[in-house]
């Protein structure tokens, strides 16, 4: 994992320690100022290695990608404005348990929250969608941690992106799988079956 992820907290532990004491009596010993660094240290790594376990077991995964508290999917739906979000609207409810907190059709916004966890904070994510064309929906998948003061992710934001992204992928193939079929179906019975039967009577 990157240092970034965790250097933030022997800087919070300084800060904790140093500017209470500017403030008030402007009194900062070595002594207090080490003591407090190595134990932000220590936190920091504690912190690394329980989010690095962490974030491999949920997401079974190990790049570097796993530990963004942020995360942001974009796709393409091949269907149109109103069944791309029909579509946005199951990937919701496959995420259990999920508390929609806004759903507008017209704005194009699906805002939901998981709940608190003993190993999670709950997560707010919002899925915005955008009309291209008749057949074509962009939508955009966005997640984060409840508090916004959560610095390194266990894994959760990366997994749901990813759950949610894959469900709609899936679901768009499948209708425009059942879309293509009914439409051979069609052309069958229009032009095909047709001049089977044509064939048929000039022979009899």
């Amino acid at each position: 994992m990157k240092i970034s992820r965790w250097i933030y907290f022997p800087l919070i532990f300084i800060a904790a320690y140093v500017l209470p004491r500017l403030l008030f009596d402007g009194r900062i010993s070595a002594a207090g100022l080490l003591i407090w660094t190595i134990a932000g240290f220590l936190a920091g790594f504690i912190t690394l290695v329980w989010s690095h376990y962490k974030a491999k077991k949920v997401t079974g995964r190990e790049i570097e990608e796993i530990h963004d508290v942020r995360q942001k999917r974009n796709l393409t739906l091949l269907l149109n404005y109103e069944k791309a979000f029909a579509v946005c609207r199951e990937a919701v409810d496959s995420i259990k348990p999920a508390k929609i907190k806004e759903e507008s059709l017209e704005n194009g916004v699906i805002k939901f929250r998981t709940p608190l966890k003993w190993d999670t904070f709950g997560h707010i994510i919002t899925i915005n969608l955008k009309r291209l064309n008749e057949t074509l929906t962009e939508v955009e998948i966005t997640t984060r941690p409840i508090p916004r003061t959560v610095l390194v992710g266990s894994g959760h934001s990366w997994k749901y992106a990813e759950d949610l992204t894959a469900f709609m992928k899936e679901k768009d193939a499948e209708i425009n799988r059942k879309v293509l079929a009914d439409s051979v179906s069609i052309m069958e019975d229009v032009y095909v079956r047709p001049f089977q039967k044509e064939k048929e009577v000039r022979r009899d």
